[in-house]
């Protein structure tokens, strides 16, 4: 049996997941927040981490952060809780770490991978993970979430359960 990647890796806007992998350099280079300063890494890991920590904590139950890495193993200092960082192991990328790691997991379509390179967005989604681009997820963590005030219908979903209904002033 041969997998095919999806042709559009993609992110469900309803579903809610129990499990948010991010590549960490790569959303690092994409975040405009971090312009100057990513010339010591440790503080622009620590930044991002802080960063990912308030704005994403609702995303999913679950999220780390993995790193290119010499040593590998974990760095408590930047964990938080529901919140882990990583770093690859010297003879491996974050990126076949997070292909790892979405690969060993009973349920990754409960997965969702952030990270703008093409070829993993491709990986990971043949595992079942959903993706999202880095600009993307900063995007969303720089938007707050639409709460709907309406019950949920138990016949499912309709069109205007995704569409906030206007206000009209007077």
């Amino acid at each position: 049996m041969v997998l095919q990647p999806s042709a559009n890796p993609t992110f469900h806007y309803s579903m809610d997941f129990d499990w948010l992998i991010i590549d960490g350099y790569n959303l690092m280079h994409q975040d405009d927040a971090l312009d100057g300063r990513r010339d010591d890494l440790q503080t622009a890991r620590q930044r991002l981490v802080r960063r990912i920590e308030q704005s994403a904590s609702g995303m999913a139950r679950k999220i780390t952060v993995v790193f290119d890495g010499r040593e590998g193993g974990r760095d408590v200092a930047l964990d938080a809780p529901n919140l882990e960082v990583l770093f690859s192991p010297s003879n491996r990328t974050a990126d076949g770490l997070i292909e790892q790691m979405v690969h060993a997991a009973e349920n990754p379509e409960r997965i969702l991978v952030v990270t703008s390179d093409w070829i993993e967005q491709r990986l990971v989604s043949v595992f079942g993970a959903s993706v999202i681009s880095c600009r993307e997820f900063l995007q969303r963590c720089e938007t707050p979430a639409i709460v709907s005030k309406k019950p949920k219908s138990s016949k499912g979903s309709t069109l205007g359960d995704f569409f906030p209904e206007k206000t009209h002033e007077k």
